[in-house]
Order: C-alpha cells, then structure tokens, then sequence
C-alpha cells in the first residue's frame, strides 16, 4: 500500500494550498500518508469524507485507549512518552475524551462559559479593540508602517479571554508573556515553551486556590464552582480547560485576523464592499475562516475497530487526521472554492470542527473577528500590506496556516494628527 510523504508545512505550501490538496484530492477521499511530528497516519482529502470521521462516533474516537493504544498520546509516537508531565496534564481536556467523560467535561464548561453571553460581551470587546487602535497608531513609526499581527491581532484575542476568565489586571503583563508559542517550531523553542507553560501552570493553580477561597468575577471562578449532577472539575481538569479555552480563545483567533486581513488586502473588492455595507461582515469572517483555513487538521480519531472505509480496509488503533483545509476546499460543497467571496451562500465551512468537539468558543471567536475589523477599517479605510505578498513569513507549524507578522501600513486619510473615521 502506498504511503505518500505530504508536505504541509513548506513556505510554498502556507503561501498557495489550493493546488496541493487538489493533487489530494484527485488521489482519493483518504489516503494513507507520513506526516510531519506525526507518523504514518490515515487523512481525509473531502468534505464527505472529513465530516463522516468528525461525526461517526461509534467507528471513530479521539481517545485512543478506546481503540487499543496504549496511552492518549499514542499518535505521537516516541514523542509522546518523552513529554513532561506539565504538557500531558494540559492535553487531558475534552478534545481528547469520548462520551461520557466528553460530555460530563463539557457540560461544566459550558455552564461557566454561558453565564456570560457573546452579545454581553461585545461592549467590552469593543473597548479592548479600541484601545488597542490607539495603541497601534501610536507604535507605527515615521511611515505609518506596523506589525499588525504583533500589535494588534495577538493582543485583542488575549486582552478578551482574560477578561473572560477574570484574570487580576496586574498579572496581565507576564500571563499574555507565558502564553505566547507563537515561534515554537524547532527542538530549542518548543523547550524554552514548556518552561513557559510550567511557570503558566504554576500561577493557575494559585489563581484556582484563590478562587476556592474569594469568589470573583469571571470564568475561571465560576469553573472553580461549576457543578453538574455532583459532579464537579478536577485541580487536573481545571488546568486542562483553562489551558484549552487559552489556546483555542487566542492562538486561533490571532490568526483568523492577521490572514483575513491579508485576503481582504489581496481582494480589493471585498474590502470595498465591507467599506460601502458592514452587514456584510459576519459573511466576510465566516468566508475567511473557509478560504484561509488557519486551523487546517483536527486532533487525530482513531478506529475503534477494524473496518471498511470507502473501500480500503482499516485496522482497530489506526488513526485519521481529518484535513478541515480539505474539506473547506473541496468543489463538491464550495462552488470554485480557490475564490474569496463574502457573498458565498450555505457556506457551512468545517473552520470549527465539526460533531462532539466542534469549537465551544466560535460565537465567541466570530464576534471578536468581526468587531475588530468594522472598527479597524472604520478608522484606517486606506490601510494596506506593507510587505509584498511573496514575501510574508510562514510559520512551518504542521497543522496551520498562519504567519510569523503582518507589516501593514495605517494609510488612512489624516486630519491633522487624527485618521478621518468613515461612517
């Protein structure tokens, strides 16, 4: 059986996917293929095919001891046995349970998360984005050039999950320091990331004792105090969640905006029809999420038993790594998909996942994308890349499509030292 070596992680690749997965898909809906950090591992090339793995739960299950392994981790090979304890205890949350320790997990999260609604949270949305407008403006140098995704994209989606989880304002500085793993690819920087995520674990676990003893506003309180059927989340299960709401509330966010902003540079169009009529955005960020596919796979889902799957014959603890990319990608649900349309109609892209473990934040994530960029292109209408597209940097990071910073230049109209707001 052919194994095929596929690249997902080159510049090349990061910068143009279309053509890639259309080879994939050509080759068949999955493939058996040896992926980077991963191994030997089954894909998916199709919406049909992703969706089927992301859905079946009685063939399919993300905690691999369901399906003969040995340990949780046992898509990592090697690897996996050689992680210190401080990164497994944060990669025991949800998304790598099945029912019912999924659904006992979820539901306490979810009855802390709801007690705040995205709709109560925009104002205070809005005042994070604001101030981080001004602070843009005030660090672009003499040309009005500056790193939008450093300045602006990375410190909004953190700046709002604290708030959401009711951090203390003083350790705002160091907490958004010890969750930036922006740069870890290679053997030394993912090392100096697991220091980070010790001390990260260590002053959460002072934020939980503090909870237990004042309640406060807050997630992470209420996560503290969240109970369901007498049951309630454990030191480890706390750890986990809140390491999972920070990565999923911040890392992916970050991205969501820096590439949609680039799309929107490279379609004029768009950004124009987005300028004249902003009841178009909550189309234009579900259009990005399709389009750029910053998360581009899924956590892996192993085969609970040895069956048949669109005619190839697949072993009990062999493992799928659905390709959501593929899927959002794929003609048969996206008429001319390589086209970036924000009037695309029935665009029910996979951005989020799909199933069981589809994305508890993606309200959340949609209202953030799309307040930051009303407000952003109000103010700075004229604002454009500052770096030719071929010259962007690509994180090399296996699974998704993001970059290393956003040069853009704020070249709204000026009125004195003030840019002209567009109403």
């Amino acid at each position: 059986m052919t194994i095929h070596k596929i690249d997902l992680t080159s510049p090349g690749f990061k910068r143009n996917p279309f053509p890639r997965f259309n080879e994939l898909r050509d080759m068949g809906p999955i493939l058996q293929a040896k992926l980077p950090m991963v191994g030997t591992c089954w894909i998916t090339t199709t919406y049909e095919a992703a969706d089927t793995v992301l859905r079946d739960k009685d063939r399919f299950c993300t905690d691999a001891m369901n399906a003969g392994r040995k340990s949780r981790t046992a898509f990592l090979g090697a690897m996996g046995w050689l992680l210190p304890q401080v990164v497994k205890s944060m990669m025991q949350n949800m998304l790598t349970m099945d029912e019912p320790d999924h659904r006992r997990l979820r539901s306490l999260v979810e009855s802390a998360f709801v007690r705040q609604s995205v709709d109560e949270m925009r104002p205070g949305i809005e005042r994070i984005v604001d101030r981080q407008l001004d602070v843009l403006e005030q660090v672009a140098d003499g040309d009005r050039t500056v790193d939008f995704q450093n300045e602006f994209a990375r410190r909004v989606p953190l700046a709002v999950i604290c708030e959401l989880l009711g951090l203390p304002d003083q350790d705002r500085g160091k907490f958004e320091k010890w969750c930036d793993f922006s740069h870890a690819t290679g053997l030394v920087s993912i090392l100096w990331v697991m220091r980070r995520m010790g001390r990260l674990q260590r002053y959460l676990r002072s934020q939980f004792d503090d909870c237990r003893r004042h309640a406060r506003p807050g997630m992470m309180s209420a996560l503290v105090r969240a109970e369901q059927d007498g049951h309630r989340l454990s030191e480890e299960e706390l750890l986990a969640s809140v390491f999972l709401l920070l990565i999923a509330g911040h890392e992916t966010t970050t991205h969501l905006m820096t590439v949609g902003l680039l799309a929107l540079d490279q379609h004029s169009g768009a950004k124009a029809q987005l300028l004249a009529d902003w009841t178009k955005v909550d189309a234009a960020v579900d259009e990005m999420l399709r389009y750029n596919s910053t998360i581009q796979m899924t956590k892996p889902r192993f085969v609970r038993h040895d069956i048949e799957f669109y005619g190839r014959q697949i072993k009990r603890g062999e493992f799928f790594m659905p390709l959501l990319a593929g899927a959002n990608y794929d003609p048969a649900e996206f008429p001319d998909p390589g086209r970036f349309d924000i009037n695309r109609e029935n665009n029910h892209h996979m951005a989020f996942g799909r199933g069981i473990h589809v994305c508890l934040g993606l309200k959340l994530a949609k209202a953030e994308a799309e307040i930051a960029f009303e407000r952003l292109l109000r103010r700075f209408p004229n604002l454009t890349v500052a770096t030719p597209y071929d010259q962007l940097r690509w994180s090399q990071r296996i699974g998704s499509r993001s970059l290393l910073g956003l040069p853009v230049k704020l070249s709204g109209e000026v009125d004195g030292n003030k840019v002209r707001h567009v109403e």
